[in-house]
């Protein structure tokens, strides 16, 4: 009982700080959106000269292969800052204000609004001509139901097996899923920054849920050999989580567009197993503890 007293307060210890410093929901600090900017052209065209959007439309790419540099201004009467500018032969991510504020528009799906980013190409005034555009949203419904489902099996399960081995594989099983589940959506996070090292990305986007990682592997071995921590490590991990993941990735799951690397399906699932399968892993992680707490008391 005393190791089960340390390992307790350990869990306190990483789950308030978990809570009140979240991660960055993506990595370098993207989040799902309902709605993507597109380049339509730059008029008039300059040979050479392509701007493109990156990043699932949190940032634009200039790259000038003119011999003149080129500078993003503002808008007449603007005090915009922070436009860059871009050398012959270099290249200049920016996020730029004018697609900020027609992205914080809620429109229906399906809907446009233009926006226009003037240039000066050495003397000449040019002008990149985009849109941003509402796609239609995932069904929420559906993708909360999967949530829901991700976190009701592996606590009924788990509430069920309690008192058998079986209740711990599941135990044990279950957060190996969820473990793998967020691993797997950092690491498709953490490729989507074009310039960013991916290793800062992939600590950006776990945040205090790294240390989940080993939590949980740790877990499921103490667990699968009878070990009474390895519930209550389970139960951390789950916990730490779906405590992490659920303050801005839940919003993956009914945003339209999602930074991610492999596609946004994927990503929604990944996310509903991390954040249902989680809370689902704590309970039934509770359930092998009190059965523990309750088979180790001296009979009356």
């Amino acid at each position: 009982m005393i190791a089960r007293g340390v390992l307790l307060v350990l869990l306190v210890a990483i789950l308030f700080p978990g809570a009140a410093g979240v991660a960055s929901a993506h990595a370098g600090g993207l989040s799902s959106s309902a709605s993507e900017p597109r380049v339509l052209r730059i008029d008039p065209p300059v040979p050479r000269l392509d701007v493109r959007v990156v990043e699932f439309g949190a940032r634009l790419c200039l790259d000038n292969g003119t011999a003149l540099p080129v500078v993003v201004e503002p808008l007449p009467g603007s005090q915009l800052s922070g436009l860059p500018a871009v050398a012959p032969g270099a290249r200049a991510y920016w996020t730029d204000p004018r697609i900020t504020m027609a992205a914080a528009r809620r429109l229906p799906a399906g809907e446009r609004v233009g926006w226009t980013i003037p240039l000066r190409v050495g003397d000449q005034a040019v002008a990149v001509r985009g849109e941003q555009f509402w796609p239609p949203p995932p069904s929420a419904a559906a993708w909360w139901g999967a949530a829901l489902a991700a976190l009701i099996i592996p606590a009924v399960a788990g509430i069920a097996g309690a008192a058998r081995r079986w209740g711990r594989v599941v135990l044990a099983v279950a957060t190996g899923v969820v473990l793998v589940a967020h691993l797997v959506h950092v690491l498709g996070s953490a490729v989507v920054p074009e310039d960013r090292n991916v290793v800062v990305m992939v600590l950006s986007a776990a945040g205090y849920a790294l240390l989940g990682w080993p939590l949980g592997g740790f877990g499921i071995a103490l667990t699968l050999r009878g070990r009474p921590a390895g519930p209550l490590l389970c139960c951390a991990a789950g916990g730490l989580f779906a405590i992490v993941i659920a303050p801005v990735d839940a919003f993956t799951l009914v945003d339209a567009v999602v930074p991610f690397a492999w596609g946004g399906t994927l990503d929604r699932i990944l996310v509903a197993l991390t954040l249902g399968g989680g809370l689902g892993v704590a309970a039934a992680g509770v359930a092998l503890l009190r059965r523990g707490t309750v088979s180790e008391r001296p009979a009356a």
